[in-house]
């Protein structure tokens, strides 16, 4: 039997947990910065909303 064409459970046990150590990262990194991509976020929606009101306002006056 080869061990070639079968998938060693170690190297999958250690991706595995790779992925989940990697994955707590991201969470912590996330909760730790959470004020600023709120404030990222709302600052984007509401220049794009801004931009919205302004083109509809220049559509309506025919500017």
């Amino acid at each position: 039997m080869s061990t070639s064409s079968k998938t060693n459970p170690n190297i999958k046990l250690l991706t595995d947990n790779l992925v989940l150590i990697m994955f707590i990262i991201v969470a912590m990194l996330f909760f730790q910065n959470y004020h600023e991509i709120e404030n990222e976020i709302s600052s984007v929606l509401l220049n794009s909303l801004h931009d919205i009101n302004h083109s509809i306002a220049e559509t309506r006056t025919g500017k």
